[in-house]
């Protein structure tokens, strides 16, 4: 008999199990640095009804401690859920054949070839996966103000995850009743300095309990977050980079 442990980070397979009204495939345009025309389509996979017993990941997630290290948090806005136990252990064991199944999709090969950071390559995955955390940002709205009041005003929370990883994925654990805003990819040129995206023109998913997406690693993406959001509840989203 499974533990509960086990249970709670087992999810449906890809792609017998996941109903295709349930996944998609979203083409964004981007500018891209490695390229002479300087544009490319960047893919966004979205799946619906990841977890099975997204409850169950949601609770164990609340119940952690968070912390503010930047070592392990970054310039991120809030706290962070870091945990390298045997939770990660249990979530390793089940999310890695998953993940593999989806950075193995043929959709990412162009851009990884042009990038040079080449295609998959399940030696290194082996190893991102040994070491793969628990991680899940926090994030209250007061979290955001206090930010906002410390730089006079302006703050933005588009990015780009370290150029180490090749994909970068998260997960919306915030119930119906909680969901506000979700992530917004946006076109960003490299090699122009002070670079300001247009939030006109970025493509945005919607937060919803239990979506996942998973994209490029250096594609710039920012949570949809501001004073007024998240006041009784937190932001709560798993997060993994590979």
């Amino acid at each position: 008999m499974q533990s509960q442990c086990i249970i709670m980070f087992e999810l449906d397979d890809w792609p017998v199990d996941w109903p295709p009204e349930q996944k998609k495939l979203h083409q964004v345009h981007d500018h891209f640095k490695y390229i002479d025309c300087g544009y490319t389509q960047r893919n966004i996979f979205q799946v619906d009804g990841f977890y099975r017993n997204p409850d169950e990941v949601r609770d164990y997630l609340l119940s952690c401690e968070t912390i503010n290290d930047k070592d392990k948090c970054g310039d991120m806005i809030g706290r962070r859920v870091y945990e390298t136990d045997s939770k990660a252990f249990e979530m390793q064991c089940n999310l890695k054949s998953t993940f593999t199944r989806l950075c193995r999709h043929p959709a990412w090969e162009k851009n990884l070839r042009l990038s040079g950071k080449g295609l998959y390559e399940q030696n290194e995955a082996d190893r991102v996966w040994e070491k793969m955390p628990v991680i899940a940002n926090v994030t209250y709205g007061s979290d955001f103000a206090e930010r906002e009041d410390n730089y006079n005003g302006k703050v933005v929370t588009y990015h780009k995850d370290a150029e180490k990883h090749k994909w970068a994925a998260l997960v919306f654990l915030n119930k119906p009743e909680e969901c506000e805003g979700g992530t917004k990819f946006y076109e960003f040129k490299d090699d122009t300095p002070m670079w300001e995206p247009s939030e006109k023109d970025a493509y945005t998913i919607e937060m919803k309990y239990n979506r996942m997406i998973l994209y490029e690693a250096d594609h710039c993406h920012g949570a949809i977050l501001n004073r007024d959001m998240f006041k009784a509840n937190p932001r709560l989203v798993q997060v993994f980079f590979m």
